[in-house]
């Protein structure tokens, strides 16, 4: 009983630990790749516990291990846009000028009452006086209302990159 005691403290330890370096976020907040390395390390935290014969040193390694991988990923992410692009995914515009951009929404595979339900949320009532809906890659959504974006220029480089896909599909025949 003391061992299960010891080794329940010190993977305790060792996962908040590893949660800490990773960062301060919520669940909510979290990158798909932050919420896939934090239920990975709970699984790996859970095999010495569910098997006081497997020696400790077995689950604390391949934690270790994963925190390792999460922070050089997470310096790749911020030195390339791309890398960053490809794991955690970039903004996608579903609302332009008022109208709903059916083809984003399935690529999504949201429905237009996910997007009011989000609208809503900011004290929208509709989409007419949206000049853009933009689903962020952390699922939520940012609204830029016709108001706001008056003469102002879009400074985001990533969000001038998508509508630029969206004005070459629109010129596609």
């Amino acid at each position: 009983m003391l061992t299960i005691i010891i080794r329940t403290v010190m993977i305790y330890l060792v996962a908040t630990v590893a949660v800490r370096i990773m960062g301060k976020r919520q669940v909510s907040d979290m990158q798909t790749s932050e919420l896939v390395i934090t239920l990975i390390i709970s699984e790996v935290a859970s095999l010495p516990l569910e098997n006081t014969e497997r020696p400790l040193l077995n689950s604390l390694v391949p934690i270790m291990m994963i925190v390792a991988i999460e922070l050089i990923v997470s310096l790749l992410m911020m030195k390339s846009r791309k890398v960053r692009s490809l794991i955690c995914g970039h903004p996608i515009v579903v609302i332009r000028d008022g109208s709903f951009i059916d083809s984003q929404l399935r690529m999504l595979r949201i429905s237009r009452e996910d997007v009011y339900s989000l609208l809503r949320a900011k004290d929208i009532s509709d989409e007419s006086g949206v000049k853009y809906g933009i689903i962020e890659p952390n699922g939520d959504l940012s609204v830029i209302t016709q108001e706001e974006q008056g003469d102002m220029d879009i400074e985001s480089k990533d969000l001038k990159d998508e509508l630029r896909k969206l004005d070459d599909k629109k010129e596609e025949p």
